[in-house]
């Protein structure tokens, strides 16, 4: 009963998240739309210019929530391991796209250091108020359920990457009018870059290792070998591999040579502890575990499939 409430707890918070998500690729497309209205009809360059950063911003949102989608769905004959890989493709999308722009904000920041332009300080406020305002409100829809899911993490820093870009123009624009330092556009720009440059990469690299099927950072085989050996009647872990599907669940393989030889009621017992062992210890809810008593020839710790 616990069980099935704890399920239905977590399907109603998945479902408010994916309303949150939803909400905030709404949010981008009207800014997006209101924004190319209001350029063409002031005719504004500047504000066309960030409708369409906007809708990057959308359609990034709007990947990150169709592999949320897809990954959500159950594992078949074809996908025996499900389809919760598709969020990590996002997030190495997203988070290569992120990286993309970082850089375009460098060069353009470069010639804007080379060559200084006059700048409307009243449209550059004012669209960087209003950009300010409408990206902070998707940035709060997305803040709680970035801290979770790669994924998300990836379509949030699109959110706050365009967040940072309206408050530098806002807080350029206040420097400017008071001081007139023109160059302060392009410095804040590169620092804001620096700071997305370095955010985007840590997702892409996520991403990538994850992929990679890498040994998750927080596991040491070498301590998950002397616990299990620990365990009594346990002669030897060998052959073991650790890797994960997503950012949340670790899948284990490894086999385990028996001191002797016994039943398999006994034996599995021995697996019970093995099992309980990895999840409380290494938070390992997959463990796939080859009990046996003098069927392998090698006992290394590691071997090729």
């Amino acid at each position: 009963m616990l069980e099935e409430k704890e399920m239905h707890n977590h399907i109603h918070q998945h479902n408010s998240n994916n309303r949150r998500i939803f909400f905030a690729i709404i949010l981008n497309f009207l800014i997006c739309i209101v924004e190319i209205i209001g350029g063409i009809l002031a005719g504004s360059l500047s504000l066309i210019a960030d409708a369409f950063h906007n809708f990057s911003d959308g359609m990034a949102i709007f990947i990150s929530y169709l592999a949320r989608k897809i990954g959500m769905r159950s594992p078949d004959l074809k996908m025996t391991f499900g389809y919760k890989r598709a969020e990590i493709l996002a997030a190495l999308f997203n988070s290569s796209v992120i990286i993309v722009i970082a850089f375009f904000l460098f060069r353009e920041s470069y010639f804007r250091l080379m060559s200084p332009q006059q700048i409307s300080i009243s449209l550059m406020i004012g669209v960087g108020f209003f950009g300010l305002i409408a990206d902070l409100i998707c940035v709060f829809l997305l803040h709680p359920e970035s801290q979770h899911s790669l994924n998300i993490r990836s379509a949030y820093l699109h959110l706050l990457s365009d967040t940072l870009s309206s408050l530098t123009i806002v807080i350029a624009g206040i420097l400017i009018y008071f001081y007139k330092i023109y160059y302060i556009d392009a410095i804040l720009t590169v620092i804001i870059g620096s700071y997305i440059l370095w955010q985007g990469y840590q997702v892409l690299k996520q991403s990538v290792m994850i992929l990679m099927e890498r040994v998750p950072i927080e596991i040491d085989i070498n301590k998950i070998k002397n616990e299990i050996e620990l365990i009594p009647n346990v002669n030897n872990l060998h052959h073991i591999h650790i890797w994960q599907i997503n950012e949340d669940k670790i899948l284990f393989e490894g086999h385990i040579k028996l001191k002797e030889d016994m039943k398999i009621s006994e034996a599995e017992k021995i697996r019970e502890r093995i099992n309980n062992t990895l999840e409380k210890e290494f938070n390992i809810l997959h463990p796939m575990i080859q009990l046996e008593f003098s069927y392998c020839n090698s006992e290394e710790c590691l071997e090729e499939s």
